[in-house]
C-alpha cells in the first residue's frame, strides 16, 4: 500500500511523492507500473465505446469516445 502525503503545498507532495518513487528498488517500480498499466487497462475497458484492445501492446490506452464528465 502506498503512502498518502498530506500538505496544502501541492509542490510539496510532488516533491515527496517524487522522493518516495526513487527510494523504491527497481524491481518495485516495475511492479507499480504494471499495476498502474492494469488499472488503466480496466478504465479503458469499463467504456463499452472503446473498441477491444489488441495484445500485442502496441495500441495506446486512449479513448475512443470519451465518457462526458457529470455537471456540477
Amino acid at each position: 500500500m502506498s503512502p498518502v502525503f498530506k500538505s496544502r503545498d501541492k509542490a510539496q507532495i510532488d516533491e515527496q511523492q517524487r522522493r518516495y518513487y526513487w527510494s523504491l528498488t527497481p524491481h518495485e517500480r516495475l511492479a507499480l507500473a504494471v499495476r498502474l498499466n492494469q488499472q488503466a487497462r480496466l478504465i479503458y475497458t469499463a467504456n463499452p465505446a472503446n473498441p477491444p484492445l489488441t495484445t500485442d501492446g502496441g495500441r495506446v490506452l486512449k479513448s475512443a469516445a470519451p465518457i462526458p464528465r457529470r455537471g456540477r
